[in-house]
């Protein structure tokens, strides 16, 4: 009931059917056991106005209703969950298994622990309640949320939640429970607890301007909005802030800052009033008080905004310590405009946002990103925005910000609403134009022809870009008078007059046009064709692909001689947005459509066969759908650095999915998406995933393929377990494998199983887990899939490791190593040596385990894989705790913990937390070990990983000598089934006893 409406039956979850079934069967939990009228029943569907045959609806609701949670009941008789109860329905508590009422017991319970004085037992009890929230009560029935009792529920968690807030914040755990209370005040604006709560948050976590700031916004909001002053909460809050200096120092590790911008625009020219303008925003921005300042440099394409923008931006970054952001919303691009909650997402990683904690709704980010920003001295950069729209959630709270933004359009919302200050640039003034042709030209050769230079730079309307394509075409020629080519584009400039009357880049188009004529033949094609790269940039093998030709270096050197593309980074170009519309129109005119599309089936082939190169190489073990492309030239990067090489061409490969999901052919869209399924699943890289996973379910779903259809839907269930969304996860794996049942298609079912055992894992539920790895392993074999034998094998492994049944864990992933090196996959060999590691050093035999856990080490470090390397590192430190190394211990530890941090990896930053933990308890220092311990759990908790979880929960039961925090953890042991975690939890309960 907490979040979506889900039912299982013998470990299977249901499938129950349309909304109004299913809103049936939550009014009748809701009741409590208690009877429901029809009448009742009626009223809460469908209001005032039922149909006619509501009553007819409803009693055929209740019947599917009963088919699906009695499927053996023999006909005609009477239902032992669903009974009619005097003219209506009832469901019986008795019968089923509900959340709510197990949320509730731990909730009594923690208040008990409160009451008794046990406040870090009444803080993980509460914990523990919040965790089995997964969002709004009944969430997908929205017929259903202003019920009286669902509103009850909202207000229950509420409760929960200051509950635990309160709880966190008496043990000292400010820091950890600070995002859980910024976005419960941002939810509740005028209720004064949550904001003193957050106030207090603030100042027990050291943020002690945060929490003035934040008083005073509130005592605003409360006068203004309500009339009133602070209440005894807030003004107790704002009274211990006066009467006390900063908390006592308890300093976190030092955030990356965030560096974004891209490299300033060599030769910049001009433009000093505008740069002066800007200069007087800085010490508005630097301020303490007031709003963010905003400025909007607008004008016409071509006009050097992005060159003015960026080359402020570093001129004046020092005085930005907090990071500078920067996001290219693509407005005027082909491929589509970048949404704010793409951005959000990309700004809230860069601000060390786990991926699991990143918000899947535009609001919520938008909250979250104002509240991360408060303190802050940033600088953000919003390039080629469309509308004020877009810029709206992408404005931070801080008043020490300044956001820049870049548009065509003049954004009057922006000045109106938000107080932005608006440069309009137009052109140069004839002076600068003539510096910006002396730059590349030579002050001696324009000198020596100063009317010519003078005119050359008043037929390019003293725009930027024109004037740099006219100083390359003379630099190309440098025979050639500067009045020769004067002449030149006077006469272009009269053709176009006459041809398109009116349009303000008839300049441009003409020093195009000039341009283009001058290119050789061959180099001509080769722009035309450059316009039909989906992303923003491409390298030069990929040219050559495109072009059929050999010699792509040397034009693109052409080309960027003549300012017609820019080399950005060796061996690789990117357009301007004009100059890829001019050279698309050229590829209309000159290209028929075959031409047209064997250059981009040449294009998708390249990138097809590089991408399943890469994955034999990088992820062999990961199922794909079966490629039938034809043979061809392979990237020398991708043979010699797979990751090097895919994160370089990862925009252009996802540019690639969306530009086949909308222009076809569709085929290439959901094939590339799921030959990239590996790579993203071990990078993380979750804005680009999404994005091409949704792509590949939109072609997939258009062209109506069910083997299309299954493999996107396991993309984005493998994306939801990536980020700890394990419901959703499992909501997405279970339509994936009915359409592989569908399809008849057994690898897939297998790969799903898998995936779907790994998220019941995650949760848990390991007898569940262990059904589906098995059934798994079944289909494998049948299938003849080694790879998907392995992945089983492994899987199986956890189970058994997190079941206590150590000889049989190893012995699964003895298994799964050998089919892991017959297959060549270096990643699936290196996971499961660093998991036998593990399991050896439970066994006792700690120096075998170094051994392993170092192997594995290597194999992750050669590999690239971040995220593995830093769960081995947790591991072996724990060995050389064991084996009297504590240097070495305390090294492995730290090195884990920063790295699981760096790639945002929740569980492994858990277990790195842990892992130090031991290593200072080990050593003797109490203090550190309780502080990392209840950071692992706080993280944990959020995650939802419950292994580690517990293991930390003993951890600091040992460390603190709290009998209820042993107990709790032997409970929590014995209910998942954690008999290595029961025997020690056991152990922790007797030895404080002891005491």
């Amino acid at each position: 009931m907490l979040g979506s409406l889900r039912v299982w039956h013998g470990g299977t979850e249901l499938d129950l059917g349309p909304p109004g079934r299913r809103a049936v069967l939550g009014l009748l939990v809701l009741a409590g056991g208690e009877a429901m009228s029809k009448q009742d029943l009626v009223d809460a569907l469908w209001g005032e106005r039922p149909p006619r045959s509501a009553v007819n609806v409803l009693q055929t609701h209740v019947k599917h209703l009963r088919r699906l949670l009695e499927p053996d009941r023999p006909a005609r008789s009477g239902s032992e969950i669903l009974p009619h109860v005097g003219g209506g329905y009832a469901l019986r508590w008795d019968a089923v298994d509900v959340d709510l009422p197990h949320v509730r017991g731990l909730v009594a319970e923690a208040n008990e622990a409160r009451r008794d004085g046990e406040t870090g037992r009444a803080a993980a009890l509460f914990g523990e309640a919040l965790r089995w929230w997964r969002g709004k009560p009944l969430a997908d029935l929205p017929l259903l949320a202003t019920h009286p009792k669902v509103l009850s529920l909202v207000a229950e968690r509420r409760w929960l939640l200051a509950g635990y807030g309160d709880a966190m914040l008496a043990i000292g755990a400010a820091r950890e429970v600070l995002t859980e209370l910024a976005e419960a005040a941002a939810d509740q604006p005028l209720d004064e607890p949550a904001q003193a709560r957050l106030i207090r948050a603030y100042h027990g976590a050291g943020q002690r301007a945060t929490a003035f700031r934040l008083y005073q916004e509130v005592r605003e909001r409360l006068v203004e909005e309500l009339g009133v002053e602070p209440g005894p909460e807030l003004l107790a809050a704002h009274a211990a802030l006066l009467d006390e200096g900063d908390p006592p120092a308890n300093p976190r590790p030092a955030a990356r800052v965030p560096r974004q911008l891209p490299a300033g625009p060599p030769g910049f020219t001009g433009r000093a009033v505008e740069l002066s303008i800007l200069d007087e925003l800085v010490p508005r921005a630097a301020g303490s008080g007031g709003t963010v300042a905003i400025a909007a440099v607008t004008g016409t394409a071509g006009a050097g905004k992005t060159a003015l923008a960026v080359h402020w931006a570093h001129r004046m970054k020092n005085r930005f310590p907090d990071g500078q952001f920067y996001a290219n919303l693509r407005g005027h691009s082909p491929a589509p405009s970048a949404t704010a909650l793409e951005v959000l997402t990309r700004f809230l990683s860069a601000l060390d946002v786990p991926a699991e904690r990143l918000p899947a709704d535009t609001e919520t980010a938008s909250a979250l990103y104002r509240t991360l920003m408060t303190d802050r001295k940033a600088l953000i950069l919003l390039d080629n925005v469309d509308t004020a729209e877009q810029v709206r959630p992408l404005l931070p709270a801080g008043p020490g910000c300044l956001v820049l933004v870049t548009a065509r359009d003049r954004l009057t919302g922006l000045v109106a609403l938000h107080g932005a200050r608006r440069l309009t640039l137009d052109m140069l003034d004839p002076g600068e134009a003539l510096e910006v042709l002396g730059r590349v030209l030579g002050s001696d050769r324009i000198r020596a022809e100063r009317e010519a230079a003078a005119e050359v730079a008043g037929l390019c309307a003293y725009l930027p870009l024109a004037l740099r394509i006219a100083a390359a075409n003379l630099a190309d020629n440098p025979g050639d008078g500067i009045e020769d080519y004067a002449i030149e584009l006077r006469k272009g400039n009269l053709l176009a007059a006459l041809t398109v009357p009116g349009d303000e880049q008839i300049a441009v188009r003409t020093a195009f046009d000039l341009s283009y004529a001058a290119l050789p033949a061959g180099t001509r094609r080769l722009f035309r064709l450059l316009s039909l790269v989906p992303g923003n940039d491409i390298g030069v093998e990929a040219v050559e692909i495109l072009s059929g030709t050999d010699q792509a270096s040397r034009m693109l050197d052409t080309l960027a001689g003549a300012h017609l593309v820019e080399q950005h980074a060796p061996d690789r170009y990117r357009f301007h947005d004009l100059l890829r519309r001019y050279a698309a129109d050229r590829l209309e005119s000159r290209e028929s459509p075959a031409e047209r599309e064997s250059a981009r089936r040449r294009l998708h082939e390249w990138y097809l066969r590089a991408v399943d190169h890469a994955a034999k190489i990088v992820y062999p073990h990961m199922f794909r759908i079966p490629l039938s492309v034809p043979d061809g030239p392979v990237p020398a990067a991708v043979r010699e650095n797979t990751a090097d090489w895919l994160e370089t061409e990862l925009g252009n490969l996802v540019a690639v999915v969306e530009d086949a999901a909308r222009n076809g052919p569709r085929p290439v869209a959901w094939l590339l998406a799921d030959a990239l399924r590996g790579y993203f699943w071990m990078s993380l890289r979750q804005v680009e995933w999404r994005a091409a996973a949704g792509a590949a379910l939109s072609a997939a779903e258009e062209d109506g393929d069910p083997r299309a259809r299954a493999a996107a839907r396991l993309s984005l269930a493998d994306l939801s377990f990536r980020q700890g969304r394990y419901r959703e996860a499992v909501r997405h794996y279970t339509g994936a494998l009915v359409l592989a049942r569908r399809a008849g298609w057994v690898e897939t079912q297998a790969a799903v199983l898998g995936n779907l055992g790994c998220a019941y894992w995650q949760s848990g539920r390991l007898p569940a887990a262990a059904a589906r790895f098995s059934r798994a392993l079944e289909l494998s074999r049948r299938a003849g899939r080694p790879a998907g034998e392995a992945v089983a094998l492994g899987n199986l492994g956890l189970v058994q490791w997190e079941m206590g049944d150590l000889p049989q864990a190893a012995g699964h992933y003895a298994r799964a190593l050998r089919r892991y090196r017959r297959i060549g996959s270096r990643y699936g060999e290196a996971i499961n040596l660093s998991n036998l590691g593990q399991v050896q050093h439970a066994r006792g035999r700690a120096t075998e385990a170094a051994g392993l856990l170092a192997e594995a080490l290597a194999l992750h470090r050669d590999a690239g894989n971040r995220a593995g390397e830093a769960e081995t590192l947790g591991r072996l430190a724990s060995v050389c705790c064991d084996l009297g190394r504590l240097t070495d211990a305390l090294d492995h530890a730290r090195d884990g913990l920063r790295l699981a941090r760096e790639t945002g990896e929740p569980r492994g930053e858990g277990e790195a937390l842990v892992a130090l933990a031991v290593v200072h308890h080990r050593a003797g220092h109490r203090r550190d070990a309780v502080h990392r311990y209840r950071q692992a759990l706080a993280l944990l908790r959020e995650t939802g990983d419950r292994y580690p979880e517990v293991d930390a929960l003993i951890g600091l039961a040992t460390a603190t000598g709290d009998l209820g925090q042993a107990r709790q953890a032997l409970a929590l042991a014995e209910r998942a089934g954690y008999r290595a975690l029961r025997r020690r939890a056991s152990a922790a309960v007797e030895s404080i006893l002891r005491l």
